[in-house]
C-alpha cells in the first residue's frame, strides 16, 4: 500500500497510481547521463526511519542509511548530507537530529547531519501562530539552536517559510522569513559558522493559490514573499543561506531571472538544486531528451559558486510500507551536463567551502 507518509509525501496521486501499476521510477532527464561522471556531494536529503508500519511503531534509522548507501554507491555520491524535514509544530511522529546521529557515527565517511527540522521549525511554527516572540523563547531557540551544534550538526535546516501542502496529509506552513527567530538564527549560524537550509516556494508578486494543489490546508491566495526573504539576507550578511529547490517550483516564480537577480544582491546567498517530475515542467533546469536549458547553464556558470545539489531525497528503512517519489538521478544527470570546471564546483568545491568540510 502506497501512503503518503506522516505527511511529507511530495508528490500528486496520479504519480502514485503510476508506479502501483509497475512504471519505472525515473525522474526527468534521466538516461543516458544519469550515472558515471565525477563525485559529489548530495547536500540536502532526509533519512526516513520512523513512522507506523501494519499498526506497529517502527523505528529503523540504520535501515534508511543502507538504502541511501547503495543508492550513493551507483551514483557517485562521495557524501550525503541529512536532515530532519520542516516538521510544523503538532506533528505527531516528529523527528530530528538526535535521531540521526547513530547513523552518522557508523557512516562518518559518508553522511554528515543538519538539525532544527524538528525542533527549531515548530518553534517558530508556533510563534507565528501565537503572534508573539517571547524573551524567553528566543532564549530556548537560540540554546536549542547550540545544542543542535553542539551534537555535529555540521548546519541548521531544514526551516520552512512557505512549504505548500501537497496532498491531503501534507501540511502548509508560512512564517515571514525576516521573522525575529529566523533573524536570530541568522545570527547564530554567522557566529559559528555554519549555513542555514531553507525550504521558500518563490512569491514574486501575489497570486492565486495554484489550482492543482487546492488542498484544504493551503490558502487561497499568496503574497509576496522575496521582500521578507531579501530582509533575512540582509540582516546578517556573514550568516549563509542555502535556498532549497532551486529548478522545482510549484508557483512558477522562481525563474532564472529571479535567481539571477538575488544572487547579485546577496552574496551570501546560495542555492541547492532538486530535480523533480512533481515540479512545473518550464522551470526545471532539464529538458527531457535535451539536457541542460541554455537559461539554466548560463545562470550556472555566471555564479559558479553559488550552486550545490540538494537532492531532497527520502530515503526509507525497507521495515515501512510507505513510498516517496524517486528524485536522486536528476542532480546526477545535471552534474554530467556542466562543464569539468563547473560540475567540480558545484558538486564538491562549493560544499567543502560552505560547509567548512572535507
Amino acid at each position: 500500500m502506497l501512503v503518503a507518509a506522516v505527511g511529507f509525501v511530495v508528490v500528486a496521486a496520479s504519480a502514485y497510481a503510476q508506479r502501483a501499476e509497475g512504471a519505472p521510477r525515473r525522474g526527468p532527464a534521466e538516461g543516458r547521463q544519469e550515472k558515471g561522471g565525477p563525485e559529489y556531494v548530495d547536500a540536502h536529503n532526509h533519512l526516513f526511519g520512523r513512522g507506523r508500519s501494519f499498526g506497529r511503531d517502527v523505528v529503523d534509522f540504520e535501515g534508511a542509511a543502507k538504502e541511501a548507501l547503495a543508492l550513493m554507491d551507483e551514483l557517485g555520491i562521495r557524501k550525503m548530507y541529512v536532515m530532519p524535514p520542516p516538521f510544523p509544530d503538532d506533528h505527531p511522529q516528529v523527528f530530528d537530529f538526535s535521531d540521526l546521529t547513530g547513523v552518522i557515527r557508523k557512516h562518518p565517511d559518508r553522511f554528515a547531519f543538519l538539525g532544527g527540522g524538528g525542533t527549531l521549525n515548530p518553534m517558530l511554527m508556533r510563534a507565528v501562530k501565537e503572534g508573539r516572540t517571547s524573551p524567553d523563547m528566543k532564549d530556548r531557540f537560540e540554546r536549542q539552536a547550540l545544542e543542535i551544534l553542539a551534537q555535529g550538526a555540521i548546519g541548521f535546516g531544514e526551516m520552512a517559510t512557505e512549504h505548500f501542502a501537497l496532498g491531503p496529509q501534507h501540511p502548509y506552513e508560512s512564517a515571514p522569513s525576516d521573522h525575529p527567530l529566523l533573524l536570530l538564527l541568522a545570527d547564530i549560524a554567522a557566529r559559528e559558522g555554519v549555513p542555514i537550509d531553507l525550504h521558500m516556494e518563490a512569491v514574486d508578486k501575489a497570486m492565486s493559490f495554484p489550482e492543482k494543489i487546492r488542498f484544504r490546508q493551503n490558502p487561497g491566495s499568496l503574497e509576496p514573499n522575496i521582500p521578507a526573504f531579501e530582509r533575512l539576507l540582509a540582516h546578517n550578511p556573514k550568516a549563509s543561506i542555502i535556498w532549497a529547490h532551486v529548478g522545482w517550483c510549484h508557483t512558477g516564480q522562481r525563474t532564472t531571472a529571479l535567481c539571477d537577480r538575488l544572487l547579485a544582491s546577496h552574496p551570501n546567498l546560495y542555492m541547492s538544486f532538486k530535480i523533480s517530475r512533481d515540479s512545473l515542467p518550464e522551470l526545471s533546469p532539464l529538458a527531457p531528451g535535451q539536457g541542460l536549458k541554455t537559461e539554466w547553464r548560463d545562470l550556472i556558470l555566471k555564479y559558479p559558486d553559488r550552486f550545490i545539489i540538494g537532492t531532497d531525497q527520502f530515503y526509507v528503512s525497507p521495515r515501512l510500507d510507505v513510498q516517496f517519489p524517486q528524485r536522486a538521478r536528476g542532480p546526477r544527470a545535471l552534474i554530467n551536463f556542466l562543464p569539468p570546471d563547473a560540475a567540480r564546483q558545484v558538486g564538491v568545491e562549493n560544499v567543502r567551502r560552505l560547509f567548512g568540510r572535507d
